[in-house]
């Protein structure tokens, strides 16, 4: 057996109504928080009005940023760490999907640094950050539980990670938050969990533990499908959902994504594909990447009740309402651009992928 560490230390707090039940965490945290989300989605699922509830009810001040929007640029982030240090905040607090949850961990860092720019955040790993609380609204990115933040970079039309680790200091994941998301966002969403899942599992940087984790991930997984297809969530459905999604966190956690992750970002910016949608439609044809009959291949797919890499397409299929069409033009440029991050390339574990390889999965993906 390798050798290996594991480390995971968010303090994380599941069920419905924890917030109010375990509000006192926060106290540790300071006196002020700022509170990241989007537009509008905080506001009525009443995720927002829960934090501040909790916040006032413990003496804390607390101010709003709510511009956040899907994929979240720099630019954004710059402009809320500039509310933080006039405020004088003391932690962050995102509540949302993965952008508001991503974009606190980068405004944390920067109202940490105020005398550093931007670019701080792709080039100083070791810079300190405020301590964050993420809240997750949806049941796909993890982020409540990963070390990671994607922000896009349009100068070079892409999204990146900043290269600080910023895990939450404490995390609430409360499923009722999501009883108001429409079908799309719940399976585009959903699918960016199972991709985490499978990625993690097959990825170079697998260890025991994170396998075994992830089969618990895509069993949770697995007894959503029915829901996924029907469009259809119960109150368990929602539950199960969110616990795939925080699971298949902590396994990137260890192993960071793969292949999916590094070309869905292009289908992501070029043709504003919602994330977790994008490594769906690429994900067939990643599995069959590794070649007929790999052994971990078919153990994802009974994990998941599937027999073949075709079975997994079709599943996408009937998840997710894929209407998208692409050039010929289009995937020689992903696959060209792909080639550009090779820290992800380095997670297949089979061989060296070259540009060829690459272009092959956006072909048998796209056209």
């Amino acid at each position: 057996m390798n050798t290996f560490r594991y480390f995971m230390p968010v303090d994380t707090y599941f069920g419905r109504d924890c917030i109010a039940e375990h509000k006192d965490v926060m106290k540790k945290l300071g006196q002020k928080a700022l509170i990241v989300t989007g537009r509008t989605s905080a506001k009525k699922n009443g995720s927002q009005q829960d934090v501040t509830d909790a916040l006032e009810a413990l003496g804390m001040q607390w101010v709003l940023f709510d511009e956040i929007g899907e994929n979240p640029d720099v630019e954004t982030v710059v402009r809320a760490a500039e509310l933080a240090k006039k405020e004088a905040v003391d932690f962050v607090i995102g509540i949302g999907g993965g952008s508001p949850m991503d974009a606190s961990k980068a405004i944390a860092v920067l109202t940490a640094n105020p005398e550093a720019d931007a670019e701080i955040l792709f080039t100083d790993p070791s810079a300190k950050a405020l301590p964050v609380v993420e809240i997750p609204t949806t049941a796909g990115t993890g982020s409540e539980v990963t070390q990671y933040a994607i922000l896009t970079l349009h100068e070079k039309r892409t999204k990146n990670g900043i290269v600080q680790p910023i895990f939450a200091t404490v995390s609430f994941l409360d499923p009722k938050y999501m009883d108001t998301l429409s079908a799309k966002v719940t399976n585009n969403t959903a699918v960016d969990a199972m991709s985490h899942l499978v990625e993690s599992y097959l990825s170079a940087n697998a260890n025991t533990v994170s396998e075994k984790i992830v089969a618990m991930g895509l069993s949770y997984w697995k007894e959503c499908i029915p829901a996924l297809k029907a469009r259809e969530y119960t109150p368990e459905v929602r539950e199960k959902l969110m616990l795939a999604s925080t699971i298949g966190g902590v396994a990137i956690a260890q192993t960071s994504t793969s292949i999916p992750h590094a070309l869905g970002y292009f289908l992501t910016y070029e043709k504003q594909i919602p994330h977790g949608r994008a490594n769906g439609m690429v994900m067939q044809a990643y599995m069959e990447l590794f070649g007929k009959d790999h052994q971990k291949v078919k153990e994802v797919l009974g994990y998941l009740g599937l027999e073949t890499t075709e079975d997994m397409g079709q599943l996408m299929k009937d998840v997710l309402d894929i209407s998208e069409t692409f050039t010929a033009e289009d995937i020689a440029y992903y696959a060209k651009r792909s080639m550009e991050n090779p820290k992800k390339l380095a997670t297949f574990p089979e061989y060296g992928l070259e540009e060829k390889d690459i272009l092959e999965v956006y072909r048998k993906s796209l056209l």
